[in-house]
């Protein structure tokens, strides 16, 4: 009876101490992110860069593709104005 008192004094014990390692680990990831969450001021200018990003790389890609698409139809028409060369028959 009594080994059944101190396995659930000693099981008591314990869960105080680890809902207080829980806050206090709370605390110090809230204090960690502090250095990470800019303040409300920066937060709107943050936000609309992050914002902007996308689409600065489809920017990025559609200058890409215009590039290539003239670099493709300069080839196209350098094949088009070439004269067709004569062919030798021979002749028997």
């Amino acid at each position: 009876m009594e080994q059944k008192k101190e396995a659930v004094q000693t099981e008591e014990l314990k869960t105080p101490t680890m809902e207080k390692e829980l806050e206090e680990m709370r605390r110090e990831f809230f204090h960690i992110m502090e250095f990470c969450i800019p303040p409300k001021e920066v937060r709107e200018e943050v936000m609309k860069n992050l914002y902007a990003i996308p689409l600065s790389v489809l920017k990025i890609f559609k200058t890409i593709l215009d590039y290539e698409i003239k670099v493709l139809e300069e080839r196209i028409k350098e094949t088009e104005r070439k004269p067709a060369k004569s062919k030798r028959i021979k002749v028997e």
